[in-house]
């Protein structure tokens, strides 16, 4: 027998409404009419005035664009002064490469392997049935020029147990369970690129985000420290495949480049280039880069996160990253951040090939690697999965002699609203 969510609570039973639902089957007949949630005639003014306002920031922004492009031209070699107190501004910390370099598009291998992996995932609720997780991994394995189709999966892990659902005393949910799927993901990915014949050419392993572990600074020191060796013992196996990894982000809103520019604009001096405002702040580093050249990428610089410092760069993976344009000829630029390790980054033919590699998985679906998207629409877990996964645990748990309800608050909300949770 499959579990209804929307089965009323005992507590409710008197309620004349639930003793009516429970002889039709336990589902209640909603007696009101339809409710107004959002009336779109009190919001006419406001959408017109942000409009108005999105056309004169996009004024600004122009205004903005043409001094940074000044300052990025004059400060172009100003790499070795700053790149000691970079970090320190929270800025870019540069390479040997000028700060105005574009790279143009490099020629890939006639066969090479894309490998991509993204995760999804199902937050704890106490509103449920009964509390769990949902990690579920999608990956594509795509080798261009074998003529053999993608290889896509999927790989779903359930955590009910005390030891999967607590850490410290604290429930694996919010950042606690992202890092658990960030870990899930790059697992993943380590698995596929050590089973890769090397007869399939070169191999890219691709990242939706960032290669950077986010843990919370809140964590026992002792458990971050672990997480993040975790996760580094993975870049590791990738490197010992052979295998190169990249991470991809699109349409970036990072602004470490604006950041470098302003401190050399204030000769490097730290104190200044955090007590005066800057005037590019508010400024991507992608609005920087819109001149890159189709298929050219910008100049490598290193993260200046606390965690690439003191973790990922004395274990040798420091992240550096570069723009991208991926449009093609004649086209609007796009421009998304590369992130690759430094193992990578200081191998011309590794960093050529990622280069290449990733815009041409880009220019199979239109400015964002193919890969990529078929990794994430395999993880998606939609609503009629969330809806079957809550009825197959709720029938388990009936089996296993389990009294099951959803919480008030749950039961109320499935008599006006369809489908699950929002996806991550």
């Amino acid at each position: 027998m499959a579990v209804r969510v929307g089965v009323e609570p005992r507590s409710f039973s008197e309620n004349p409404a639930f003793a009516a639902a429970s002889a039709s089957g336990g589902r209640v007949r909603r007696k009101w009419g339809p409710v107004v949630t959002l009336e779109l005639s009190k919001l006419t003014a406001q959408v017109q005035e942000m409009g108005q306002e999105a056309a004169a920031r996009q004024q600004r922004q122009r205004d903005l664009v043409t001094l940074a492009r000044q300052w990025l031209s004059m400060y172009t070699d100003s790499a070795g002064d700053l790149r000691t107190v970079a970090a320190q501004a929270r800025a870019a910390v540069p390479t040997d490469e000028r700060f105005d370099a574009a790279f143009p598009l490099p020629e890939t291998p006639s066969r090479f392997t894309v490998i991509a992996a993204d995760g999804s995932s199902i937050h704890p609720s106490r509103h449920e049935v009964a509390l769990y997780y949902l990690i579920n991994i999608g990956s594509l394995v795509y080798r261009h020029g074998s003529g053999e189709p993608p290889e896509p999966a999927s790989e779903p892990t359930l955590g009910y147990t005390e030891s999967d659902l607590y850490e410290d005393g604290l429930l694996v949910a919010g950042n606690l369970l992202d890092v658990r799927r960030d870990l899930a993901e790059i697992t993943r990915l380590a698995d596929l690129c050590e089973a890769e014949p090397p007869e399939n050419g070169p191999t890219v392993a691709l990242v939706d985000g960032t290669l950077l572990l986010w843990v919370l600074e809140e964590r026992a020191d002792v458990r971050r420290r672990a997480k993040i060796s975790a996760y580094l013992g993975q870049l590791e196996r990738i490197q010992a495949s052979g295998a190169a990894v990249a991470a991809f982000i699109s349409r970036p809103r990072h602004a470490e480049v604006v950041r470098l520019l302003h401190l050399a604009s204030v000769g490097g001096e730290v104190e200044r280039a955090t007590r005066e405002p800057n005037p590019l702040e508010h400024l991507p580093d992608r609005a920087l880069f819109g001149r890159l050249p189709p298929g050219a990428r910008s100049a490598l610089f290193i993260s200046p996160a606390q965690i690439n410092q003191e973790h990922y760069r004395p274990a040798g993976h420091a992240v550096y990253f570069f723009y991208l344009n991926l449009a093609g000829a004649g086209r609007p630029p796009v421009i998304a951040r590369v992130e690759v390790p430094q193992w990578v980054a200081r191998n011309p033919a590794r960093l050529n090939f990622v280069h290449g590699a990733i815009v041409a998985q880009a220019r199979i679906t239109g400015d964002y690697p193919y890969a990529l998207a078929r990794a994430d629409e395999l993880a998606f877990i939609g609503g009629p999965e969330r809806q079957a996964l809550q009825e197959m645990i709720g029938t388990a748990l009936l089996r296993a002699g389990v009294t099951v309800a959803p919480s008030p608050k749950a039961f109320y909300k499935s008599l006006t609203r369809s489908g699950g949770r929002r996806r991550r």
